[in-house]
């Protein structure tokens, strides 16, 4: 993880520029970036959180931290999403993004040129599944469909949303806005990740990809 982190700061202190818009996620991966990033002689940079981060549960998600770090390095404006990342109301979240300041902060994660995120595996003990946020039943479907999440939109295998229902609850960035960015950095590994790094990789979320070698082994080995 220490290595990941490390590698997925190099790429990303290379590709911002001045005055730019960098969109970021949490977890242990987005973490393990944040710590190992370096100050950066940049100005006019604003880093946007991609997707809401407030737990229900004690496990926590380390997003306001990996925000803070990130800005340090590059002395940048902070952007956050105060909220849950799932509601348990769709009609509530709909409310609720329609607030001028949560709008607006959504807005900037979607006209980000640059977005620095990792996969999540589907397992019994993975991060969004230990939140608060699920069902037992939604966890049970999810752990019999789903391939993994990128920004806390669970697919499957063939790269489609898994519960739709479960999804218009979500808050963050949709995966067609986050296709169209220009930079789309993807850290991840470990064998857990394998399936859901594949599927990410085949649906084209990624530009660039930092990973371990037996990871990439294993993604290889799927295609083939």
């Amino acid at each position: 993880m220490r290595e990941l982190g490390r590698l997925g700061a190099m790429v990303l202190e290379e590709e911002v520029t001045d005055g730019e818009l960098v969109g970021v996620t949490w977890g242990e991966t987005m973490y393990a970036v944040a710590r190992a990033l370096t100050p950066q002689p940049r100005h006019g940079v604003e880093i946007v959180q991609l997707k809401g981060g407030l737990s229900l549960t004690s496990r926590s998600t380390n997003d306001f931290e990996t925000i803070t770090l990130f800005c340090k390095a590059f002395d940048a404006y902070a952007r956050t999403l105060p909220l849950p990342v799932i509601f348990d109301d769709a009609d509530v979240k709909r409310i609720v993004e329609g607030e001028r300041h949560i709008r607006h902060i959504l807005d900037l994660g979607r006209e980000a040129q640059t977005a620095i995120f990792t996969v999540g595996a589907i397992t019994p003990d993975a991060m969004l599944f230990n939140l608060g946020h699920l069902s037992e039943s939604e966890r049970d479907t999810l752990l019999e469909r789903a391939a993994g999440d990128v920004c806390s939109r669970f697919y499957d295998d063939e790269g489609r949303i898994c519960l739709p229902d479960l999804d218009a609850r979500t808050v963050g960035i949709a995966l067609s806005d986050l296709r169209l960015k220009r930079t789309r950095i993807l850290v991840a590994g470990g064998h857990a990740k394998a399936r859901a790094l594949g599927v990410a990789l085949r649906a084209g979320y990624a530009t660039h990809l930092v990973t371990d070698v037996e990871t990439a082994r294993e993604v290889l080995a799927q295609e083939a």
